[in-house]
């Protein structure tokens, strides 16, 4: 195993041939991190035998959609006889072991998919920069000047640095989305489900979603398949999309470009009137989804903050102290906002198919110009999906810069066939 990122047919060959060569190097390039880069990347690893012994199980049948695959988890989710520390900047709530394991890693299981370790979050999964004060910033591998992304960037880190094929985390405001952007991942962001509420220590419980990342279309739509059983027959008609490049106050001109070139392979179409309508409806969902997962955040928090106060990142405990103060009225007013906008995309997924939107308003920045307005850009860009709990596709390209972002491809929750068609029309593109 090599830097280079292998494919899951070429996983599954490694697999087979020698498990243990496989085990072993990969616990050889953990150890090739510095301690303050395991830190900040990685949670906890299971031992070598355990991991031998998934391995073992999976090929032993190798008709599993996801047999010999390895993955990572987020420390966001149980895992039985480890702890869910969360990322936390305070330890004594998160030792214990849990003695039963979370409902994805469960069906992961399943399907023949082997974990490998545990990713950290970003603290308590919060954090659109990924920053996490107490065990360090994962780093992007393009470089530590680059910022990692999202509440798991360490997932999507270690995907694109090729130490496994498949990495899951909460996207609940686009933890997986953001990171998969910044390091040029293909991704999935599924729609509302158990898999987001059992065994997961949640953000906002109301909103929360899960989503992987891969780093080819061919395991993209593999991973799809194996958790939504659709038909891969393509209908006569192509299914028809619709494009929004500006829904902030600044969207760079190689996010224009790419996200031209990504749809040119698309049946998009260019309704003016559609677009107006829903910009002016979508543009509220930032300061709406900021309100009501801050309400979310005190619930969840409102006993710790007592006794660790001090623990918090000042950016995590402003945000939950905005949960206290907001008076009533201020909370059912982005209530009705969320409703507005769940209503707009029903009424808009009647004649269309799914909806574009870019991720970021540019591509991979560093860390240097991260910025209020930035953070606030990127949360207005991912709230339409969150606020609507709806599934998205994430397709990324890369900028002139050699930086890269990806487009949301937020789907019809009525059609989850269409992924497929989609992935199907995009092929080329990836391919030249």
């Amino acid at each position: 195993m090599s830097a280079i990122r292998l494919n899951f047919e070429q996983w599954r060959t490694l697999v087979q041939k020698s498990p243990d060569r496989v085990v072993n190097q990969f616990l050889a390039r953990l150890q090739m991190l510095s301690k303050d880069e395991r830190q900040a990347w990685f949670a906890a690893t299971p031992p070598k035998h355990q991991l031998l012994e998934s391995l073992n199980i999976a090929a032993s049948d190798e008709t599993l959609p996801l047999a010999c695959v390895p993955y990572v988890l987020q420390d966001m989710f149980d895992v039985k006889g480890m702890p869910t520390r969360c990322g936390a900047p305070f330890s004594t709530p998160f030792e214990a072991p849990l003695e039963d394991s979370s409902l994805l890693y469960q069906k992961l299981n399943t399907l023949g998919a082997c974990f490998f370790s545990k990713t950290q979050p970003a603290e308590f999964g919060v954090n659109s920069q990924g920053r996490n004060p107490t065990d360090g910033d994962c780093n992007h591998h393009a470089g530590e000047q680059y910022a990692c992304g999202g509440g798991a960037g360490a997932v999507a880190r270690t995907v694109s640095s090729g130490l496994v094929p498949l990495g899951f985390g909460l996207d609940t405001a686009g933890g997986i989305r953001i990171p998969a952007a910044f390091h040029g991942l293909f991704g999935f962001r599924m729609g509302n489900n158990a898999y987001a509420r059992d065994g997961v220590f949640p953000i906002a419980p109301s909103l929360e979603s899960v989503g992987w990342v891969n780093h080819c279309i061919a395991d993209l739509s593999t991973t799809f398949h194996a958790f939504h059983r659709v038909s891969t027959c393509h209908t006569a008609e192509a299914p028809r999309g619709y494009l929004i490049s500006e829904l902030t106050s600044y969207i760079s001109t190689e996010i224009k470009s790419g996200l031209l070139g990504l749809t040119r392979e698309l049946d998009i179409d260019d309704d003016p009137a559609t677009g107006t309508r829903l910009r002016q409806l979508l543009s509220q969902g930032g300061t709406a989804y900021q309100t009501l997962a801050a309400r979310e955040l005190y619930s969840i928090h409102q006993y710790w903050i007592e006794e660790y106060s001090d623990q918090y990142d000042d950016a995590l405990m402003q945000h939950i102290k905005e949960g206290i103060i907001c008076p009533p009225a201020k909370s059912d007013e982005c209530t009705q906002i969320q409703e507005a906008i769940r209503f707009s995309l029903t009424k808009f997924f009647e004649k269309y198919d799914y909806l574009v939107l870019p991720i970021s308003p540019v591509a991979t920045p560093e860390k240097s110009a991260w910025s209020n307005q930035l953070e606030q850009d990127i949360q207005q860009l991912i709230a339409p999906a969150s606020l609507a709990f709806l599934p998205a596709l994430i397709l990324p390209f890369t900028c002139a810069s050699g930086r890269h972002s990806a487009a949301q491809v937020i789907i019809n929750p009525r059609k989850p066939h269409i992924v497929p068609e989609l992935l199907a029309q995009l092929t080329g593109y990836y391919e030249d």
